[in-house]
């Protein structure tokens, strides 16, 4: 696979939950497993839910780092900035995620970010009038 560094959009990141809630809380999906089969990390993601990332990483019981996979969120380093700014809220002793990845990400001395291409006509998502 293909790792593209400092892209501004990719495909979406997913949450992995326990359904006992225990254990930790894994990544799925974007660039790094769009098959959605196994975690970016690589652990089967049996026994698990998978949730959309908007409705669980910026909320308040889920920014302490300890509940999530390190692991998974290291390779949020190869997703699309959208989805890191994500996961900004969680709270790590040095700071959090987003004063430690996103901010340096978005700083002065990066490349250029790598925007993807706007999709075809036929898959743009429109909104009809009444």
């Amino acid at each position: 696979m293909n790792y593209v560094k400092n892209e501004l959009t990719g495909p979406r990141v997913f949450v992995a939950v326990n359904d006992n809630k225990k254990g930790k809380i894994h990544l799925t999906g974007g660039y790094a497993k769009p098959k959605m089969n196994k975690s970016m990390c690589g652990t089967k993601l049996n026994m698990k839910t998978i949730v959309d990332a908007r409705d669980i990483a910026p909320r308040e019981e889920y920014r302490h780092a300890h509940r999530w996979c390190k692991r998974c969120l290291a390779m949020l380093d190869f997703e699309g900035l959208d989805q890191k700014v994500l996961f900004s809220a969680i709270e790590f002793s040095a700071g959090t995620y987003g004063q430690l990845v996103v901010a340096h990400h978005i700083s002065r001395n990066k490349p250029k970010l790598k925007l993807t291409s706007a999709p075809d006509k036929s898959q743009w998502r429109t909104v009809g009038s009444d």
